[in-house]
């Protein structure tokens, strides 16, 4: 209390009376002294008990409340950006450097091109983006660069869900760019390589790089939900219908529920959760409340590291059409 009182002192005061500036200084001396040990304290104490699934679970909690309060927004556009946006910023301190975040389309070289995603995660350094004024209305991602794709939605309710198979489906349905390689022990193969990697490999013969038919060779497909607002019943009466319309490896393979619970394939015979239905040969519906976003971003985490994609040389399909564009622009005008 005296500390307190002291500093509102006038200066004028203080400057009159010697031994009264001499005990505010000592005070002020000590305060300092205190303010300094204190967060030294604070420091070594967060340094040796930091948790980080408590963190995550912070984290989770947070985007929970940004989901409510993104709803504020004065329109339906405005309201899915701001919970883009929050999405986007969490997942780029969470997955690792070599992962870009961003919203767009995809697009494969055979002129196809995917609903608009609310999340794709792609390869920072060598995957092309092509962003017209900076919307992601109009940006574009080669499908051979693009790990994974999101949607976020407030709620899951049965509209919601048949949109999220949609938007997944015309982005499974892309075709990455892989011919067969000759030469090699084999002869003929189909090379792979890992995200993240320039390197392509040559593998044995069920090591062949084949989208149509390895999950791990495909676009890996998540949502992301605040709340579920249909019963159980309904969520597992909605999504088998979806599964059965959507056709094989064109669904969705994992939906995060936060205040809910997942929605994930599960191999009975194996005992283990797979990525995808084919894989699995049934779905699940966990309802626990807890650590839902913990366990998608250790899914994301894990397909990362599993899935593969094609060489890095595909992706001059993208540039070399324009560049013959511009040859025969330059044959037109007389450009040396």
């Amino acid at each position: 209390m005296l500390i307190g009182w002291l500093t509102c002192i006038p200066a004028v005061l203080l400057s009159q009376s010697p031994n009264l500036m001499a005990t505010v200084n000592a005070h002020a001396n000590r305060r300092s002294a205190y303010s300094r040990s204190l967060t030294a304290i604070k420091k070594n104490k967060m340094e040796q008990h930091f948790n980080s699934s408590d963190y995550i679970n912070h984290l989770a909690n947070e985007l929970i409340r940004n989901f409510s309060y993104a709803s504020f927004a004065t329109t339906p556009v405005l309201v899915g950006t701001a919970r883009e946006k929050e999405v986007i910023r969490k997942l780029e301190l969470l997955l690792p450097k070599f992962v870009g975040v961003g919203s767009g389309c995809i697009i494969d070289s055979f002129g196809n091109t995917s609903k608009q995603m609310d999340i794709v995660l792609y390869e920072k350094d060598y995957c092309p983006v092509f962003c017209i004024n900076e919307s992601p209305e109009t940006t574009y991602y080669p499908c051979e660069g693009v790990i994974a794709v999101g949607e976020v939605k407030s709620v899951l309710n049965t509209k919601e869900l048949s949109d999220i198979f949609s938007k997944m489906k015309s982005v499974k349905l892309l075709k990455r760019y892989s011919q067969p390689c000759q030469g090699g022990i084999r002869g003929t193969y189909y090379s792979y390589r890992s995200f993240g990697s320039r390197t392509s490999f040559e593998g044995a013969v069920d090591e062949d790089y084949d989208q149509l038919n390895k999950s791990t060779d495909q676009i890996f497909c998540f949502a992301l939900c605040g709340e579920l607002e249909i019963s159980t019943k309904t969520l597992a009466d909605r999504f088998e219908t979806e599964l059965k319309q959507i056709g094989n490896m064109n669904e969705v393979n994992f939906i995060s529920i936060l205040n809910y619970g997942i929605v994930a394939y599960y191999n009975q015979e194996k005992n283990n959760l797979t990525t995808n239905f084919k894989d699995g040969g049934a779905f699940f519906i966990s309802q626990k409340r807890e650590n839902n976003f913990e366990y998608l971003l250790t899914t994301l985490n894990n397909i990362i590291h599993i899935t593969r994609t094609v060489d890095t040389k595909t992706f001059n399909r993208y540039i070399t059409s324009n560049s013959n564009l511009l040859v025969e622009i330059g044959r037109k005008v007389n450009i040396s």
